[in-house]
């Protein structure tokens, strides 16, 4: 069904200076485990019909280069868990050719992903290259755009900036990038271990795990924030208070219909909270939790939820320590990412590697303030979780 066209190394287009050869991991970084972070951009047809085929290859590699110049950690090597050496090793690039129309292939975006490439953790590993990229070509003409980035450099943040500049480099070749801002240890020196301090707060499992896209739409949005004000304290609840309100309360009665135990946990972005440029570059997140919940009956209100999650945003400081049946949520704005192709088709990410993980997203009408979850769980919870009748009345499943 896939067939490999061609495998490459991209080097940045210009040596890294040897007063940058290592970068410094800073203490969030090295609690961060060495996964990859995946995405995937879908582009049809008569988005890229006046493109020979035999050319994507050239102006993606070509500007992965020039970025990669800017970005260069991400072209290193992880040497321990305190360094990076930004040696030029460089990102590996495959072109393939999937068997199949893009249609077919959209909902099950493993596919466009290279094989091999271990989405677990890897405490222990420094081994491979810290970016891997894949261009799929479909029958139908359409193509798919992966990208996997170690965490180990950056956050989702940090990611969104590196394919922002990617794709402007893409459209405007001749462009000249700001350098970005490598936080490394400045804010929160690193200490030596050989493993992560805290516990993983999403661990892989062995189940079979299920991942659905649900979608919002902005009316149903507005509904369920009305029906939070008219019953809570609340004003102006947003659009990730409500959704993920709704998506934990759902998930959780998934895995049980009268008690259980579990909490959503959910990632907060510090940059504005520092000194730092607003685009810096690194792992500058931090996490907040609702209270543990067990009595699922009487806690497991939305007005309620939305409460404790707004509570939670003010009180960073009084974090519960993880537990077990943890949710957790994080938002991108994957839509806006043009690599001169237009908006993605449909912008998604790997889907089977961790269970009780929501992903939220901007929905692409930009006339429509929607959001877009991509959740996931085991088997068996899914099959409770796609038929919850308080999530129908406000999502749409695909």
């Amino acid at each position: 069904m896939i067939s490999i066209i061609s495998k490459k190394i991209i080097k940045p287009s210009s040596p890294t200076p040897s007063t940058q050869r290592w970068h410094n991991l800073s203490l969030i970084d090295q609690v961060v485990d060495n996964l990859y972070m995946p995405f995937v951009f879908f582009y049809s047809n008569h988005q890229v019909a006046t493109i020979p085929k035999h050319q994507f290859s050239e102006f993606l590699t070509n500007s992965l280069s020039k970025t990669l110049t800017s970005y260069y950690p991400w072209a290193g090597s992880l040497k321990d868990n305190a360094t990076i050496e930004c040696d030029d090793h460089g990102a590996e690039f495959f072109e393939v050719e999937i068997n199949s129309s893009m249609n077919e292939v959209i909902h099950n975006p493993d596919l466009t992903f290279p094989k091999g490439l271990s989405w677990g953790y890897l405490s222990l590993s420094t081994s491979g290259v810290l970016i891997v990229v894949q261009l799929s070509h479909f029958e139908c003409g359409g193509i798919a755009l992966s990208l996997c980035m170690s965490h180990k450099v950056g956050d989702a943040c940090s990611a969104y900036f590196f394919l922002r500049d990617w794709a402007r480099l893409t459209r405007e070749p001749k462009l000249a990038l700001s350098p970005p801002y490598f936080v490394q240890d400045s804010l929160m020196p690193s200490i030596q271990f050989d493993v992560p301090l805290f516990p993983t707060v999403i661990e892989p499992k062995k189940e079979r795990r299920i991942q659905k896209r649900f979608v919002f739409s902005e009316s149903k949005i507005n509904a369920l924030k009305a029906l939070v004000v008219a019953e809570s304290c609340v004003q102006n609840p947003t659009r990730n208070e409500v959704v993920s309100a709704l998506l934990y309360k759902c998930a959780a009665f998934s895995s049980t219909t009268k008690s259980g135990r579990s909490q959503l946990v959910q990632t907060s972005n510090l940059r504005s909270q520092t000194p730092l440029p607003p685009t810096s570059i690194g792992n500058i997140a931090t996490i907040f939790s609702t209270p543990i919940y067990e009595n699922y009956e009487h806690d497991l209100k939305l007005p309620k939820l939305v409460t404790d999650i707004r509570k939670s945003k003010h009180d960073l400081s009084t974090r519960n320590n993880l537990q077990e049946n943890e949710y957790v949520k994080v938002m991108l704005e994957a839509y806006k990412t043009d690599f001169g192709f237009g908006k993605p088709t449909r912008a998604s990410q790997e889907s089977g590697s961790f269970s009780n993980l929501f992903i939220l997203m901007n929905t692409p009408d930009d006339h429509d303030r929607g959001v877009e979850a991509f959740v996931n769980l085991n088997e068996q919870h899914m099959s409770i979780f796609k038929n919850d009748k308080d999530l129908l009345q406000f999502a749409t499943p695909f």
